[in-house]
C-alpha cells in the first residue's frame, strides 16, 4: 500500500514538472496594417468600442504610431457623430409627440378651466416645448450636410414651435442644399442616360451590320429603324439604312422578275415560291401580293380541271 502511494506521488510530481517546463506560446503581435484592417472592420460593423480597445493594445507601446492615432481619432469622431445622430432623432420624435399632445391638453384646460393641475400641466408642457427650440436649431446646424433629412426635420419642427431668424436661415440653407443635390442628381442621371443611349446605339448599329452581312435585310432594317427612333439624326444609321434598303430592293426586283419569267413559262408553283421569298424581304408590297393571289387562283382552277378529267 505504501509503495502504491509512493508511485502516485511520483506520478504527480512528474506531471507538475512537465507542466512547469512546458513553455507558454507567446501571443502573436499584429502588424500595424493588420491592426488597422481589423479596426476598420469593427468600425464598419458599428463596433466602435471594440475597435478602440483593439487599437489601445497597440497604442499602449511607445513610440505611438501616427496611423494608429489617426484612426483612433477618426473612430472616436465617427462614434460620437453616430451617437449624436441617434440622440437628435430621439429629440425629434419626442418633441413631435409633445407637440401633438399639447392641443389636447389645451382643449382639456379650456373645458375644465378651474382645474389648477391641468393648467399647471399646460404651462409646463408649453415651456418644455419652447425649450426644445435651441436644441432643434443646433441639430439642424449640425446635420445640415451629414444628414439633410434629420436637419430638415429638426429645423421644420423648430419653425413650427417658435419661428426665429436662426430657423429661417437654416431653412433657406436646407432649400439651397436640396436644390444643389437635385441639380447634381439630374446631371448624373443625364450622364447615365447619355451613356446608356450611346451603348444602345452601338449595339443596334453592330446588330444591323451583322444582319446585313448575313443577308437578313428585313431585320437589319428593323434594327436601324429602332436606332433612328432613339437618335433620329444619326448620320451613320441613316446612310446604312439607305444602303441596306437599296440592296433589299434590288434583291426583291430580281426575284419578282424571275417569278414573272417562271409564271410565263407556266411554272406556276415555282413562281409562287419565288414571289413569296420576295414578299418576305419586303412585306406589305401590294404588287407582290397580287401576283401571288393571281397565281394561286390559276393553280386552284387547274386543280379543278384536273378533277373534272
Amino acid at each position: 500500500m505504501r509503495r502504491l502511494v509512493l508511485l502516485v506521488l511520483m506520478g504527480l510530481l512528474t506531471s507538475c514538472t512537465v507542466l512547469e517546463t512546458k513553455q507558454e506560446q507567446p501571443e502573436r503581435t499584429l502588424s500595424t496594417a493588420e491592426l488597422i484592417k481589423q479596426a476598420r472592420t469593427l468600425q464598419q460593423k458599428e463596433q466602435w468600442s471594440e475597435a478602440l480597445v483593439l487599437l489601445r493594445k497597440k497604442g499602449g507601446t511607445e513610440p505611438r504610431d501616427e496611423q494608429i492615432e489617426s484612426l483612433e481619432a477618426e473612430i472616436r469622431r465617427d462614434w460620437t457623430m453616430q451617437k449624436r445622430n441617434s440622440e437628435d432623432w430621439i429629440l425629434v420624435f419626442e418633441t413631435r409627440s409633445l407637440k401633438q399632445k399639447l392641443p389636447h391638453l389645451e382643449r382639456l384646460a379650456k373645458i375644465d378651466s378651474e382645474n389648477l393641475i391641468t393648467r399647471s400641466r399646460l404651462l409646463f408642457w408649453t415651456k418644455l416645448l419652447e425649450s426644445k427650440v435651441a436644441s432643434l436649431i443646433s441639430c439642424g446646424s449640425m446635420h445640415l450636410h451629414l444628414d439633410p433629412a434629420l436637419a430638415e426635420a429638426c429645423t421644420m419642427l423648430s419653425e413650427e414651435i417658435k419661428p426665429t431668424k436662426e430657423s429661417a436661415h437654416l431653412l433657406s440653407k436646407i432649400k439651397k442644399t436640396r436644390a444643389e443635390e437635385k441639380s447634381v442628381q439630374q446631371s448624373k442621371e443625364a450622364v447615365r442616360a447619355k451613356r446608356n443611349l450611346s451603348q444602345q446605339r452601338d449595339r443596334l448599329l453592330a446588330q444591323a451590320k451583322t444582319l446585313r452581312d448575313e443577308e437578313d435585310y428585313p431585320e437589319s432594317i428593323h434594327s436601324l429603324q429602332r436606332l433612328l427612333k432613339l437618335i433620329p439624326n444619326d448620320s451613320e444609321a441613316i446612310t446604312l439604312l439607305k444602303e441596306v434598303t437599296a440592296v433589299r430592293d434590288q434583291r426583291v426586283e430580281k426575284l419578282i422578275k424571275f417569278g414573272d419569267a417562271l409564271y410565263r413559262d407556266e411554272q406556276i408553283d415555282q413562281a409562287v415560291s419565288v414571289w413569296e421569298s420576295a414578299e418576305k424581304l419586303d412585306e406589305g408590297r401590294a404588287d407582290i401580293a397580287s401576283r401571288i393571289d393571281r397565281a394561286m387562283k390559276v393553280l386552284e382552277r387547274l386543280r379543278e380541271i384536273k378533277k373534272e378529267q
